[in-house]
């Protein structure tokens, strides 16, 4: 399996498919900084963005590969463990997107910019001393990263295969993860604290609910992947 995703990892880095969404979540969570949020305000809105950025980047993995390599890697490693690397590497790429957007907050928060001094080792002390709003932070990241990924295994190849359908049901399908109140996402962005100052000493969590939904989530998406991926190389001749 290590060697699958260092396959699939080179493939993503060589098809440059990661730019639009590493260029999309930059300018996304830049619009936050420049709103002058607190470091709460902050991480919220990074992880909010993680759902759709982190459902296109599955989008481009899963489409990545030409079809005569997938054949091939489907016959010698498998099917099932060839569309489950492709999946953790998407979700390893989120993950990268979302400790930098985090330590971007980090450095730009308004509240930590002023309570702490101007320099990196200053602004790092300052969030250090109110380890609840990260950690909180952090957790309603996480939710939404699950999210995310869960959102774009279901509305790609191999169980959309229409390019145009997927595109379009990823992007609705994100829209409506960050909306609908039954989504773990919305939830955990409801409950995270996210209108707190970061001087604040209460942290509203975002609970494990909403983390237990979304891991629950991502893993009935990447098994209905797998499946389809594996009876898809079944039926072909």
């Amino acid at each position: 399996m290590i060697a699958l995703v260092r396959y699939q990892t080179a493939i993503l880095l060589r098809s440059h498919r990661w730019v639009v969404p590493l260029i999309t979540y930059a300018l996304l969570i830049s619009v936050g900084a420049a709103s002058s949020m607190s470091l709460a305000e902050g991480l919220d809105w990074s992880a909010a963005m993680l759902v759709p950025v982190v459902a296109f980047l599955t989008r481009s993995m899963l489409t990545a590969e030409p079809d005569a390599a997938r054949a091939c890697v489907a016959a010698a490693a498998g099917p099932g463990r060839a569309q489950l690397a492709a999946l953790l590497t998407a979700l390893g790429g989120g993950l990268v997107l979302g400790v930098a957007g985090a330590c971007f907050d980090v450095l730009t928060a308004e509240s930590v910019a002023k309570s702490g001094g101007s320099d990196v080792t200053g602004k790092v002390a300052a969030t250090l001393g109110h380890p609840g709003i990260l950690a909180a932070g952090l957790v309603t990241g996480a939710v939404c990263l699950l999210v995310g990924s869960a959102v774009g295994t279901v509305c790609n190849p191999p169980v959309l295969r229409h390019p145009g359908v997927g595109m379009l049901a990823t992007l609705a399908a994100a829209i409506v993860a960050l909306a609908s109140g039954v989504s773990p996402a919305n939830a955990a962005l409801r409950h995270s604290g996210g209108t707190q100052d970061s001087q604040s000493q209460g942290t509203h969590w975002p609970g494990m609910i909403p983390l237990l939904v979304a891991v629950c989530l991502l893993a009935i998406a990447w098994t209905t992947s797998v499946l389809v991926a594996t009876r898809r190389e079944k039926s072909l001749p």
